[in-house]
């Protein structure tokens, strides 16, 4: 190509640059979620024509936001955020939570309260109110008005029953009431816990969050009994934690499978096949001390009506 077809092909590049420019800044001008994100950050006019690519580019990113009604189906390459252009004097970009995130980071800022928490997500918005007590029978609006009397109770709640009946579901309601209150909170699912701690237990690491749940102001023990009992687990982590909650007066809540009676039989025998019915009396005596015992019958909630 000679330098005089270089320079016409040039020119017609440049020329059709300047063309797609122009037909891009009218699309701009009249595309209504341009119009909003100019009125809402008080970005110039004059920007249409300064950055008009960059816009194009956020307007593309911003594609899957458009017509959103919830973080189920959240589009987004991070859920819940999008890019947004902000004017300070310079236009650029910032990633910003939607109104759906910020929904739901205003329902869950209580979690930041928790010093451990085995919770699964759809525990972390449950609360007491979401229960309709006419919906409940008898027996479990009981134990739902036990569990809300005893929340701020300097004294416990021991709930057992069968799987599914809602045990969990009420001590979590109870603990993010706390948490929401500013509380220190935990919430430890006993079996994952222990098998936590045996991991952690050479390099002496479980201290650290064994203290945590000395610390905190309330404290769940989720399905206590279903751990496999050791004696390291009994007589180094639980004893010591119950004695230390009892001393300083710090509510603790139970939930379980076992009954009082069968709970003592399986801290009596350890994975070892070693019968101690005095170190098995002694947990007891501590939770005994830290909470009432209540029992909760009922459907299972777990299986699909």
């Amino acid at each position: 190509m000679s330098d005089m077809q270089k320079a016409e092909f040039n020119v017609s590049v440049t020329d059709r640059q300047k063309e797609e420019t122009e037909k891009l800044i009218e699309a701009l001008r009249n595309n209504p979620a341009i119009r909003y994100l100019f009125k809402a950050n008080n970005i110039p006019e004059e920007y249409l024509r300064k950055s008009p690519w960059k816009l194009r580019d956020w307007l593309v990113a911003y594609k899957p936001c458009q017509g959103c009604r919830g973080l189920e189906n959240c589009g987004q390459k991070k859920r819940g955020y999008y890019s947004s252009l902000v004017y300070d004097g310079l236009l650029h970009t910032e990633f910003k939570a939607c109104k759906y995130m910020r929904s739901e980071l205003q329902q869950t800022a209580h979690m930041k309260n928790y010093l451990v928490s085995d919770l699964g997500s759809s525990l972390h918005r449950v609360v007491f109110k979401s229960i309709d007590p006419e919906q409940e029978t008898p027996a479990y609006r009981s134990v739902l008005l036990a569990a809300m009397n005893h929340t701020d109770s300097e004294r416990g709640l021991f709930i057992y029953g069968t799987m599914g009946v809602g045990k969990t579901y009420l001590a979590a309601c109870a603990a993010n009431e706390r948490a929401r209150k500013g509380d220190k909170t935990a919430f430890i699912h006993y079996p994952t816990f222990t098998m936590r701690m045996a991991a952690q237990v050479n390099e002496g690491e479980y201290r650290t969050e064994l203290k945590r749940l000395m610390y905190a102001d309330f404290l769940v023990i989720d399905d206590i009994g279903a751990e496999n009992c050791t004696e390291w687990n009994r007589d180094q982590l639980l004893l010591p934690l119950l004695n230390y909650r009892y001393e300083n007066k710090k509510t603790t809540w139970f939930t379980s499978n076992q009954d009082e009676i069968t709970l003592k039989i399986h801290f009596t025998f350890s994975s070892k096949g070693k019968e101690e019915a005095l170190k098995a009396e002694r947990i007891i005596e501590r939770i005994r001390a830290l909470a009432e015992f209540v029992p909760l019958s009922g459907k299972d909630r777990r299986k699909p009506l």
